[in-house]
């Protein structure tokens, strides 16, 4: 007689996921606007070399150099608004750059959509700003630069009817499993990514998405072209138990960074701060407090995987941390080290890992002592 372990946690990964996805959101967000960045047409590059003298570098030995045709001012105030419609989802996420996407919070949702859509209102003002300002933009250019290279550059330019299309701020909410396959928006995806990925080649900040992005658009081109409805169904099937071996090793990969991500930027923040109140010689500035603000309404975000003694904690550190301000904090030493005290517990919960597995265990529903068994003849 053996003693075997039964197939209980067959459906585990797909159950978790529905539940976890009760709690938060994959968000994929897009951001686009004229880089106005191309690759130089018969470019030569040269050195000097010892002797002073020009060299040119053979094509096989560099990287072919780029107009940076952009005004500075635009390119500018485009790059920010960029990085601060990032930041906000940024801000209440848990990354996944492997996996190109951000797991928001379900509680947090309607906050950073609606933030989103300041800066999607912001970003087409600006389109409307830069289009009516395109031609004055080109003129400056010419001069700039003059008239034989901007005959070369201009021909890389998009046209007055074009330009607008370039500006955009998009996110969707990314279906977690089990969903049918909708061909026409695969196709859409596809273009989309492929389209995107010239713009963030071009943009220095943006260039770490861009495998990213290369990995989506072949994973989106592998669906395309691997129709599982015309395969048999031994290879359906085989399909099918990757498929869901994946998702549940997806599944339990994000569960765990959602439950220690928020407790490690937590840690961070607390221990910067208890840092900056236990050096006399260090000035306690608004940043530093803003910066545990923060990690509190991130753990807030993923409450479900906190645990209730950290809950607690902040829960009684909170009133005190909201009336915080730097004024109070430099004069009176007695309020600091009564802040400093408490943080360090704070602190002390979110840095355990063990607390952290608990979470993700708890939210399991994963019995620790004790599994079933079937006895099998």
């Amino acid at each position: 007689m053996s003693t075997t372990t039964a197939p209980a946690q067959t459906h585990e990964g797909e159950e978790l996921l529905q539940q976890i996805t009760r709690h938060v959101f994959l968000v994929l967000l897009q951001i686009s606007w004229p880089k106005m960045a191309y690759q130089i047409a018969d470019a030569i590059v040269e050195v000097t070399g010892n002797d002073n003298k020009r060299k040119e570098i053979k094509n096989k030995f560099r990287s072919n150099p780029r107009w940076q045709l952009m005004p500075e001012e635009w390119k500018k105030k485009l790059g920010q608004l960029e990085g601060r419609a990032r930041s906000l989802v940024a801000g209440a996420s848990v990354q996944f750059a492997a996996r190109g996407m951000a797991v928001l919070p379900v509680v947090r949702a309607a906050e950073i959509f609606s933030l989103l859509r300041i800066c999607r209102a912001e970003m087409e003002q600006y389109s409307v700003e830069f289009t009516a300002n395109y031609a004055k933009v080109l003129e400056d250019l010419r001069a700039e630069i003059g008239d034989e290279l901007y005959a070369s550059a201009s021909k890389k330019l998009p046209d007055q009817n074009e330009i607008k299309e370039k500006f955009g701020i998009k996110w969707a909410i990314v279906p977690a499993g089990g969903s049918s396959l909708d061909r026409t928006k695969v196709a859409e995806l596809r273009a989309l990514l492929a389209n995107e990925l010239p713009a963030l080649a071009n943009n220095v900040g943006a260039q770490h998405l861009c495998g990213q992005l290369e990995l989506a658009v072949s994973l989106v081109d592998e669906l395309e072209n691997n129709d599982v409805s015309q395969v048999t169904d031994q290879e359906a099937d085989a399909l099918v138990k990757e498929a869901k071996e994946q998702m549940s090793q997806f599944t339990k990969e994000m569960l765990e960074d959602m439950a220690r991500e928020p407790r490690q930027i937590l840690a961070a923040a607390a221990d910067n701060l208890v840092e900056a109140l236990s050096d006399r010689n260090r000035v306690i500035r608004t940043g530093t407090i803003e910066q545990v603000r923060r990690a509190f309404q991130m753990v807030e975000g993923f409450s479900f995987l906190a645990g209730p003694e950290l809950l607690d904690r902040m829960a009684r550190l909170r009133s005190r941390l909201d009336d915080a301000t730097p004024q109070e904090l430099n004069s009176n030493r007695a309020a600091g080290a009564a802040l400093a005290n408490a943080l360090r517990g704070v602190r002390d919960v979110a840095a355990n890992a063990q607390e952290s597995a608990e979470a993700v265990r708890n939210f399991r529903g994963i019995r620790v002592r004790g599994r079933e068994t079937a006895n099998v003849e």
